[in-house]
């Protein structure tokens, strides 16, 4: 399982791929002008959407002309609604790879014949319709300043609240929260799957007022630098900018979950061909390699590896391989089958 994670992130091979178009070119790959149409990128919001708007987005409207509005959190209640309604004004959208696959080819077009996926791992190609980004890993975080020399030492310690008390914050949704959560209170990984939801609510029961869903990876990294939580469950990419902020924390690296999301182009876009266009602008190592630059995250093609900015590597698992006992993947096919039911249970527990 690691060696999914590593090819990711490594340079195992430059495969040469025909790209969108060349600096400066406004036409796409056949020929026609895109400068005049206009999109809408949709993800999570707070450092992804900035990262997503320098590495992603900017370098393809300099490239075509094509002008790029965003907007967050990806919702997708509300893609639901648009395109139920005729009336899609979120064109490209970021989203996990479970809920996006269980909706291919209803709320999200599948990729065309002739779209160019040579660049993009297969491990990550789990539907029609994905064209996959950002392998992130989730794992537990601590509070260093408040634990000194008595921190936690592996992941079940997060359900210990008696010898290391504190807020645990995680992100409030259910596909690559679950999991580790289980795995937090004693679930051995290869028996997470199917999820157990009366032991998920035992574990809320457990933490009690210690328990803090947070709506947004915005929120998160909010707490993570203000220093008021004692663990978190965290995507570590966003626990490496909270780091870069001057947040003083630790990963404990026993026991590592790696999940990934996925840009899908909505039904009943107004401008397909610009849609199409940046999908496969963001099939290629050029193409995703910038984002990588400016947030920790893993890109999903096999050519040149980003940049690695030197405080992130404390958060890439790459680099902690000695250290990680077992790595866990996302489960896909559970989740694209279950998604509705997940978000109903989730939804029950958390809000009591």
């Amino acid at each position: 399982m690691k060696k999914i994670y590593r090819a990711a992130v490594a340079a195992s091979c430059l495969l040469l791929v025909t790209a969108c178009s060349a600096a400066g070119d406004t036409s796409n790959a056949d020929g026609g002008d895109l400068s005049s149409q206009r999109l809408v990128f949709v993800n999570y919001g707070g450092a992804a959407l900035e990262a997503a708007k320098t590495g992603w987005i900017e370098p393809f409207s300099d490239d075509t002309g094509v002008q790029i509005a965003t907007d967050s959190p990806t919702d997708p209640a509300k893609i639901k609604t648009m395109v139920d309604g005729g009336r899609t004004t979120w064109d490209v959208v970021e989203i996990d790879a479970a809920v996006g696959g269980s909706q291919c080819g209803t709320l999200f077009e599948k990729r065309p014949p002739e779209f160019d996926m040579s660049e993009v791992n297969p491990d990550y190609v789990t539907d029609d319709c994905i064209v996959p980004v950002s392998v992130m890993a989730v794992g537990v975080v601590y509070n260093k300043e408040l634990y000194g020399d008595n921190p936690p030492t592996k992941v079940e310690d997060f359900m210990n609240t008696e010898e290391f008390p504190g807020k645990r914050i995680f992100y409030s949704y259910p596909g690559g929260t679950v999991e580790p959560l289980l795995v937090t209170d004693g679930v051995a990984a290869e028996d997470v799957i199917p999820i157990d939801w009366s032991r998920v609510e035992s574990i809320f029961d457990q933490l009690g007022d210690d328990a803090v869903p947070q709506a947004d990876h915005v929120q998160q990294q909010a707490s993570l630098e203000s220093g008021d939580f004692g663990m978190c469950l965290c995507y570590l990419g966003r626990a490496a900018k909270a780091a870069e902020n001057g947040a003083n924390i630790g990963v404990l690296w026993d026991k590592i979950h790696l999940a990934w999301d996925g840009v899908y182009a909505t039904k009943g876009s107004k401008a397909p061909e610009a849609q199409w266009a940046f999908l496969q602008h963001l099939a290629t190592s050029k193409g995703q390699n910038p984002f990588y630059e400016v947030l920790p995250y893993g890109p999903t093609t096999l050519g040149e590896p980003p940049a690695v900015n030197p405080v992130y590597k404390e958060f890439l698992p790459t680099l902690h391989e000695e250290e990680i006992q077992q790595t866990f993947l996302y489960p896909i096919e559970y989740w694209t089958d279950h998604a509705d039911e997940a978000f109903e249970e989730w939804t029950r527990i958390t809000t009591g």
